[in-house]
């Protein structure tokens, strides 16, 4: 792996991330989270996991982009207003707390990433993890019919 393109694509996923969540235009910020999502699976590739990234390609990168410029479209709301003072606190402070976190849960490791073949890499995610993606897809819902309701409230 080389060592240069990952640090490249990881810097490069982080601005495109900051952009968007800081960009009041929302089109632009659903498109900054495509690349962010590209540029993960590039960074998924480069550690030896194609079938993960794949997944990310697939579901993150395209579908999710796809589904939020629809909501965006169906709501009509092309702009927002930039973050407050308080949310970029908040926001610094959950990306603090989640930096501590992963570097005590990552440092106990002996630093070797291994690949996993996609078939077990399946059954995690269909044993293990299945709970999860289905609190995950609940929530996307939820979040879609709130931003429909919310769009018709202020039409009607």
């Amino acid at each position: 792996m080389s060592l240069t393109a990952f640090y490249a694509l990881a810097a490069f996923a982080l601005v495109f991330a900051i952009f968007a969540v800081t960009t009041a235009n929302m089109v632009r910020a659903a498109f900054s989270l495509a690349i962010t999502f590209f540029l993960i699976a590039g960074l998924y590739l480069l550690l030896g996991s194609p079938a993960l990234a794949a997944i990310q390609f697939m579901v993150n990168a395209s579908a999710i982009p796809i589904m939020t410029l629809f909501i965006i479209m169906m709501t009509q709301s092309r702009s927002s207003a930039g973050p407050r003072t308080w949310q970029i606190a908040a926001g610094l402070l959950a990306a603090a707390a989640a930096l501590v976190f992963f570097k005590g849960a990552v440092g106990h490791g002996d630093g070797q990433i291994t690949p996993v073949s996609p078939e077990t890499l399946g059954v995690n995610l269909l044993q293990a993890a299945l709970l999860l993606f289905e609190v995950a897809s609940v929530l996307l819902l939820l979040a879609m019919v709130g931003a429909i309701v919310l769009a018709r409230r202020r039409a009607g």
